[in-house]
């Protein structure tokens, strides 16, 4: 599956449209961290065992919304949602760190 922009427009609609979204704010400030993970976040996008989750992005310069989300936040961060309901939300520049709110969207039902 691919990662898909989003926007603060469609951010809540895609949410309530799909059981299991992840999905990564970035800032154009936040630099080589946010550079060097984009095809980490990708890669994991196409793993099979991940097919059931939407993969989004959001560019929070552009999006006010996202970025009072994360105002106070190191980045990237990554948010997982479950039927609508915002599960986490946290800091995490690694394979192991997403993996992890991967696992943890999985098992919930």
């Amino acid at each position: 599956m691919a990662v898909n922009e989003t926007s603060d427009s469609l951010l809540f609609l895609q949410v309530a449209e799909n059981d299991r979204v992840i999905l990564k704010y970035h800032t154009k400030d936040c630099g080589k961290p946010c550079a060097d993970f984009i095809p980490v976040f990708k890669s994991l996008s196409e793993e099979k065992k991940y097919k059931d989750i939407i993969f989004l992005v959001v560019d929070a310069d552009n999006n006010p919304r996202a970025k009072e989300r994360i105002l106070e936040m190191n980045q990237p961060v990554i948010t997982i949602y479950y039927k609508g309901k915002l599960l986490e939300s946290r800091h995490t520049s690694n394979k192991e760190g997403v993996e992890a709110l991967l696992e943890e969207l999985l098992k919930v039902d």
